[in-house]
């Protein structure tokens, strides 16, 4: 368990070009390391199955991931398990919320994976949020000598993962840095997830901070049944936490108007939220130029390269 104080980020903070820098290059090596190991499975291991709970930053990861592949030389398909969700109507009893695995049509899933490493044309279902169903398809090409990536929360749940362990490396992602305080509490990585959802939610998806504070609790309910328990299968664990974020985080988090009034100390201390905003408040704003487009901290902040 890696942790890191309010002091050293703040003293790194005088110079912010190559704090960030040196951030992102912890991280560009974490991916390379991946991507090596990776490569060392052979022919027999083509599948990526890549994961981590909400707030993560799998998505980046696993797009990041694929560009340091194909600048390789190497193909890849890239899958999100969030395009194979059935359809509301045809869920199973045992998928009682959205945090279940049964939610996910496995089939079509291990389905899509296999034809595309036959070389196969395929067509990739995308799923619609807003209406419970299929919206529709988008043609992917699979190649005989190529990678799947394929990301999303369930991907080491052995509903799936049994079925294609013996063809896949398992990659968790999830930030696992604490971050100490000025008053020796620590603040933990779901804690600071919720910050990170806190932004992307509310510029993105137009939550309010409470509803987003909210969902965080059968969100973390959902990790802690569906997801931790299976992180063992990973044969790679990547710490997605970048020791500039809490800046950034306090400038987003500053931007947002009421902030204070929604989000009051009463409410937060109930919600076990009050030490990280206490983190953010002790930190300098960090602003948004300095940081890399394809940084994960850009898939909560905004302005990525990448498309989510």
């Amino acid at each position: 368990m890696r942790i890191i104080d309010i002091e050293s980020i703040n003293q790194a903070m005088n110079n912010e070009t190559q704090f960030v820098q040196r951030c992102e290059e912890v991280f560009h090596d974490k991916v390379a390391s991946a991507a090596s190991t990776i490569l060392a499975g052979g022919r027999e291991r083509r599948i990526v199955a890549l994961t981590g709970p909400s707030g993560s930053g799998k998505t980046t990861t696993a797009m990041r991931l694929r560009d340091y592949l194909e600048n390789l030389g190497v193909k890849v398909c890239l899958l999100s398990m969030d395009n194979f969700f059935l359809p509301l109507e045809k869920r199973p009893p045992e998928a009682t919320d959205w945090e279940s695995p049964y939610c996910v049509n496995v089939e079509l899933l291990l389905s899509c994976i296999g034809r595309l490493l036959d070389g196969k044309l395929v067509d990739i279902p995308w799923y619609d949020f807003k209406t419970g169903t299929t919206g529709g398809y988008k043609p992917m090409q699979g190649d005989k000598d190529c990678i799947v990536i394929a990301e999303g929360i369930h991907m080491l749940n052995p509903l799936i993962f049994d079925k294609i362990r013996g063809a896949a490396t398992g990659v968790y992602v999830a930030p696992r840095t604490r971050i100490l305080t000025n008053e020796d509490r620590v603040v933990r990585p779901e804690q600071l997830r919720v910050a990170r959802r806190l932004i992307r939610d509310y510029h993105t998806r137009g939550n309010s901070l409470r509803e987003t504070v909210e969902r965080a609790e059968s969100v973390n309910a959902g990790e802690v049944n569906y997801i931790r328990p299976y992180k063992n299968n990973a044969a790679i664990h990547i710490d997605s936490f970048h020791d500039y974020e809490v800046c950034i985080l306090a400038k987003y988090l500053g931007n947002i108007p009421n902030i204070r009034e929604e989000l009051t100390a009463e409410y937060m201390e109930e919600h076990d939220l009050t030490d990280l905003i206490r983190v953010v408040e002790s930190v300098p704003p960090l602003h948004t130029p300095y940081v890399p487009l394809n940084s994960i901290v850009r898939e909560f902040v905004g302005g990525s390269c990448y498309e989510y």
